[in-house]
């Protein structure tokens, strides 16, 4: 991909621009049906407090989400902080992320490569599923691919470009730290380039390295997080199946297929002196990040499929090779099979179970509950259900909201006063509905109000979705 001047052709623009374009036209179809679940309300939650305050609370949890959550604040002061909204930043990443595709590959492997790589990165399960998600994953797929285009026009042109691969790297870093990773490769890519280029591209690489030490030295602090894995069971379809291709398993494995013959025609085309190194770069982006996190994860709790979600887009570049050299009738019957094994997975990722959720419970709550019925959350409101649910808790009174600002310099998740202190609150209110998470704490809560009069009349548990035990108390 070189015009005149080194300048990246006119032509690899307009075609970028419209891979871009039917990459979120496609993307943001239903967008906003799948219910939204507890990941996605993290973020909310982590907006609702200043600056101030969101930087005191990342000292303290979630600072590998950090610089996504100060975009997500600057996006939901112009765009409004509804789950669509939010999901449309990840739609938009996604579509940027096509179109830097879409240049990458035309840069290392032709202009015929260009389409193969910017569509299929617009179509690969894991990508399709990250844009309908109010977190990063879309968004730090889309900096890895702009640090790699800039990692490749700053070995053809040098100079300033390797501020811009230093900037975007730390970027990358910065949104989700997991994506180091795929850096890690490009040293190995050093072996074929000249000394001088080495030299610039491990200066680059230390200056962005230096610019994100400090979350390198904190996040390691805040691994309790992430203890939940532990629970977690990894078999060969989640590491090289569900990872790459989606959960739908006859699809799955018919993907695992094509991804073992990119590798394999990879591994051949390796013969080639020009394509060397940058196949090098992609199987290191592929395969690295996965290997790496694998092997840490039987040390303590590191990997699962999402957390790859950056490496994804190797796959469809490393795909765009071998279906750029197909003509004619074969084009189409890869671009047909290509589809047959993504479109499952695309439209479970659309419908409104798509996401495990509260979604039972809050039906159930609405269904039972009346206007003017208290709510009171046991520990805290981990699923924003204001915010995730608003017709299912429109007409309660949250009575155990803890008002104070305290928690948010601290604690991402809301909490609950505790029963006592919120005595003063529950003068009218003669039914209050008690939401148990796993039903957890929920006798202690029982006894707690007891003590203020009310006593337990009904006891709901709901197992679909997150298990969550509703109790309905009444004064008397």
């Amino acid at each position: 991909m070189r015009g005149s001047g080194g300048h990246i052709p006119r032509a690899a623009l307009y075609l970028a621009g419209v891979v871009g374009a039917v990459a979120f036209a496609l993307n943001a179809v239903a967008v906003g049906v799948p219910l939204p679940w507890r990941d996605e309300a993290a973020t909310h939650l982590a907006n609702q407090r200043s600056i101030g305050q969101l930087w005191s609370m990342l000292g303290h949890v979630d600072a590998v989400h950090g610089a996504y959550y100060v975009l997500v604040r600057v996006w939901q002061h112009l765009f409004g902080g509804s789950p669509v909204s939010l999901r449309l930043l990840s739609v938009l990443a996604i579509a940027v992320g096509a179109a830097l595709m879409s240049l990458l590959a035309a840069e290392l492997f032709g202009k015929r490569a260009a389409w193969w790589a910017g569509m299929t990165y617009a179509v690969l399960p894991p990508l399709t599923w990250a844009a309908t998600e109010a977190r990063s994953y879309a968004l730090s797929a889309a900096l890895v691919t702009a640090t790699m285009l800039f990692f490749w026009l700053s070995v053809r042109k040098g100079g300033w470009w390797w501020v811009g691969y230093a900037v975007l790297a730390a970027a990358s870093v910065a949104v989700f730290v997991y994506s180091a990773l795929a850096l890690v490769g490009l040293a190995v890519v050093g072996i074929w380039l000249p000394s001088r280029t080495r030299i610039a591209a491990a200066l680059a690489s230390a200056a962005a390295a230096l610019a994100v030490l400090p979350l390198l030295i904190v996040v390691p602090t805040q691994t309790g997080q992430v203890s939940w894995l532990a629970d977690q069971t990894l078999g060969v379809t989640d590491i090289v199946g569900r990872a790459f291709w989606g959960p739908v398993d006859p699809a799955t494995w018919i993907g695992v297929g094509l991804s073992l013959a990119g590798i394999g025609y990879a591994c051949w085309s390796l013969r080639d002196r020009a394509l060397r190194a940058p196949l090098v770069g992609v199987l290191a982006w592929l395969v690295v990040p996965s290997l790496v996190l694998v092997l840490l994860n039987t040390q303590t709790p590191a990997y699962h499929p999402r957390y790859v979600t950056f490496s994804v887009p190797a796959l469809a570049l490393l795909g765009s090779l071998p279906l750029s050299r197909l003509r004619s009738w074969r084009a189409v019957l890869a671009g047909v099979v290509l589809v047959a094994v993504c479109a499952p997975a695309f439209v479970e990722s659309r419908g409104p179970d798509a996401k495990q959720t509260a979604r039972p419970a809050a039906a159930i709550l609405a269904d039972l509950s009346r206007p003017g019925d208290g709510l009171y959350i046991v520990r805290y409101d981990r699923h924003a259900l204001a915010w995730s649910f608003p017709e299912s808790v429109a007409g309660l009174r949250n009575v155990g909201a803890d008002t104070r600002n305290a928690w948010r310099s601290v604690s991402l998740k809301q909490p609950s006063r505790k029963v006592p202190g919120i005595a003063g609150r529950l003068g009218s209110v003669d039914r209050i509905w008690v939401w148990a998470d796993g039903g957890l704490r929920l006798a202690q809560t029982e006894e707690a109000f007891a003590r203020l009069g009310y006593r337990t009349t009904r006891t709901v548990q709901v197992s679909q979705g997150y298990p969550v035990t509703l109790a309905l108390l009444e004064r008397g």
